[in-house]
């Protein structure tokens, strides 16, 4: 008809979500058994994430994702172990970016799936070791490389925005340093192990 205009959707292809969950150690990083030298006594923690996500086409993209993690000592549990009622530890904590291919499948009009593989780089802290106040071994900073996979599910929520949840396991083995008048010098490498579920909001464009 004569005047008439076609209006033709612009494909969103940019996806950028934030997503801040609980983080529950795995593995070594978890175990509770001093006799295990990998043993991490670490509890559940917080974690959040920043993602950037790019389709090349309905099923294939790429991902860039910016985190941070962290998660404290089950010191009462190390105190009873270790017979050393004082004791203090703060808190294991790493922070890092990942990229690396997604897959996604529509499941609806507006829900869609997505699972990661990704790989990246992170600098993990180790926590201070006290007693009385006396510091017996400080903290340390250490870089390591990081294994990361995951699965998410995008919802819809109209005017550029979405829902998005999920779950993501990621892993990295740092090797730390300590250096004290105490216990002089100590290297340890310290698996982590890590499944974050989140939930949060992104914007598409």
């Amino acid at each position: 008809m004569f005047g008439q205009e076609t209006k033709t959707a612009v494909e969103k292809k940019s996806y950028l979500s934030v997503q801040p969950g609980i983080s529950f150690p795995l593995g070594n990083f978890t175990s509770r058994d001093l006799s295990n030298e990998d043993a991490g006594f670490a509890v559940a923690g917080f974690a959040i994430d920043l993602a950037y996500q790019y389709e090349f086409d309905k099923n294939v993209g790429i991902a860039v994702q910016g985190f941070y993690n962290r998660n404290d000592v089950a010191i009462r549990k190390l105190r009873d172990q270790t017979g050393v009622p004082n004791l203090s530890l703060d808190h294991w904590q790493f922070l890092g970016l990942v990229a690396g291919p997604v897959f996604t499948y529509p499941i609806s009009d507006k829900v869609k799936g997505d699972f990661r593989v990704m790989g990246g780089f992170a600098t993990a802290n180790s926590p201070d070791i006290a007693t009385n106040g006396t510091v017996l071994a400080p903290e340390d900073w250490s870089g390591a490389g990081v294994f990361q996979t995951g699965v998410n599910c995008r919802v819809d929520l109209g005017s550029n925005a979405f829902f998005i949840g999920g779950l993501d396991y990621r892993y990295l083995s740092p090797k730390f340093k300590s250096n004290s008048e105490f216990i002089g010098l100590v290297e340890a490498t310290q698996k982590m192990s890590t499944l974050k579920v989140g939930i949060g909001i992104g914007i598409a464009f």
